[in-house]
């Protein structure tokens, strides 16, 4: 069969009210390049379009669904669903009788609002890698979509769904992603500034996450922590270098969860003499020690980016994050000294928060040498504990996938436009801060790349002029 893979435009990402970064072509999409390695590996012809790398993927898309027999799509919760949404229709205006297949984590919440809500034919729940080729072949009639675990589908019948799917236990014995499908694309972007320098792909050594945040919804897509082995990671590296590319973005929900491990792969890199730019997107800091961080600076991690999400040591124990601000200090000064490129994730308005913690975030973001600080009002996500007992105590209806703040409703004590001024003043209050210019200024001389000085002036300049 001849596979059409998607993966929609995400539009653009708040870091304060008036601050958005558009997404834009950054990593590729994993989830997709592992099933498209199976269909491969299974004989069938996969393409995949990223929509934020394209330069007119409308264009793109009418002209690849003429020889086209299924098409799949890729969900998130957030703002690309509408715009995911406006593909499915136009998919379905063009070639109504293909077969739209969609996935992603929203799927895994929300399977059969979802097939309704984007009229599609199927909806898979959780990793497909063992179930695309099962599906492709249901497709073509040679098993039934019954058979097939984790599934919700339309036949002239009536929607179905079949048995529950069980997680992938052994992430080792998956092949390596299908990269060359979107080699064409150039990644690495952020705002529209270049900040990644290179040939850029992504990799995961895990999926899910050992701890468990109240605001957080991972466990509902990954109920526990798998990992790759460190032969299996340095294997995926070799084969990354000897294509080509010569930087990697690690998007693992929490990369130094197994610090040993971590070791043993930055110790490859260095011994292999690999000149790669790596970047972290998501790390505890806890997971901060000088041998380790020295290690990860020798194999060429450049950036990093670390979960603080409060100011406040009474936030931080609501959201059982289990760190402390002495840890979050600690992590962003070593990061800081060891010349990486350091973002903190901060959240504004958790249920007890009032003036106070708001004024601690915004005071303690200010201090640390951080190059960039992302500040979101809270979102009360599907599945996540805060999501769960304010549904069980009647505050959120359980097909809200994503609620803001509101008083009205005993969900925190700011309003949505109130928290959304603080994170504007959070962020004012932070990129106004002399000394951060004169750590980013530094850091571009240092490193010869003035991208992010550049990015910087950009999202201030925006600040300004929303």
């Amino acid at each position: 069969m001849n596979v059409l893979l998607l993966n929609p435009n995400r539009g653009r990402f708040k870091i304060a009210h008036n601050v958005h970064i558009t997404f834009r072509a950054f990593i590729p999409p994993l989830g997709l390049l592992y099933i498209a390695k199976m269909a491969e590996l299974a004989g069938h012809h996969v393409k995949i379009i990223d929509f934020n790398a394209e330069q007119d993927p409308i264009n793109t898309l009418h002209r690849s669904l003429s020889n086209m027999d299924v098409v799949g799509m890729t969900l998130l919760s957030g703002p690309e669903y509408a715009i995911s949404q406006q593909i499915a229709q136009e998919i379905k205006k063009l070639k109504p009788d293909i077969p739209l297949i969609l996935g992603g984590p929203h799927c895994s919440l929300y399977p059969k609002q979802t097939l309704e809500d984007y009229q599609a034919d199927v909806s898979i729940q959780g990793e497909a890698e063992y179930r695309i080729v099962p599906l492709l072949n249901a497709l073509q009639g040679k098993q039934s979509l019954s058979s097939i675990p984790g599934l919700v589908y339309r036949t002239a019948g009536g929607i179905f769904s079949t048995s529950t799917y069980e997680q992938i236990k052994n992430l080792d014995a998956l092949p390596f992603p299908s990269r060359h499908l979107v080699r064409h694309y150039n990644y690495g972007y952020s705002f529209g500034v270049k900040v990644i320098p290179g040939v850029v792909t992504s990799m995961i050594t895990s999926r899910g996450c050992t701890f468990h945040c109240t605001f957080c919804q991972q466990t509902a897509f990954h109920p526990t922590y798998q990992s790759l082995s460190a032969q299996k990671i340095t294997q995926e590296i070799d084969e990354i270098v000897h294509n080509g590319y010569t930087s990697i973005v690690f998007a693992d929900d929490n990369f130094l969860a197994n610090k040993k491990q971590t070791v043993t792969v930055m110790n490859h890199i260095i011994k292999e003499e690999y000149d790669l730019r790596l970047w972290i997107l998501n790390a505890r800091v806890d997971s901060a020690d000088r041998e380790l961080f020295m290690k990860l600076r020798d194999a060429g991690v450049e950036n990093i980016m670390f979960g603080i999400e409060s100011g406040s040591q009474e936030i931080l124990d609501f959201y059982n994050k289990r760190i402390t601000l002495a840890q979050i200090r600690k992590a962003v000064n070593l990061s800081h000294e060891m010349g990486f490129f350091t973002t903190g994730n901060f959240i504004i308005g958790s249920p007890i928060e009032n003036e106070h913690h708001i004024r601690q975030t915004i005071a303690f973001a200010r201090s640390l040498p951080l190059d960039n600080a992302i500040f979101k009002d809270l979102a009360y996500m599907a599945k996540s504990s805060l999501w769960q007992e304010a549904v069980d105590h009647g505050k959120i209806n359980p097909n809200e996938a994503m609620v803001l703040g509101n008083p009205d409703r005993g969900l925190g004590l700011f309003t949505e436009r109130e928290l959304q001024r603080n994170c504007d003043k959070a962020y004012f209050t932070f990129v106004t801060n002399p000394k951060y210019w004169l750590r980013e200024l530094r850091y571009s001389l240092s490193c010869h790349n003035s991208q992010f000085l550049r990015l910087g002036m950009k999202m201030f300049l925006r600040l300004l002029n929303p």
